[in-house]
């Protein structure tokens, strides 16, 4: 039996902004400083290398390679609340 596509509906997003500091910070109980803390991690640690990553992976036209990088990087936003990140990731 074939199985059927759903199609995913993909909702407005601004992307232009793709963390909601305010709502990051609420997350983790109102702690800023442990949220820039946090950022500053995600960024050095698994933003930087995983997108560069995953533009080779794309060049390379290696599709689920990218998604799984895509992936990890969806895990680590959504740990530090980093929202539209992490949906952004979703949809990739």
């Amino acid at each position: 039996m074939a199985q059927q596509q759903q199609n995913i509906r993909v909702l407005e997003m601004d992307t232009s902004t793709p963390i909601d500091i305010d709502l990051a910070i609420v997350g983790l109980g109102g702690e800023q400083s442990i949220f820039y803390m946090m950022l500053a991690n995600l960024e050095d640690m698994t933003l930087k290398p995983t997108m560069k990553d995953i533009a080779v992976e794309y060049d390379a036209k290696s599709y689920e390679k990218m998604k799984d990088l895509a992936h990890s990087l969806k895990g680590a936003s959504g740990y530090i609340g980093a929202s539209r990140l992490h949906y952004a990731c979703y949809f990739i």
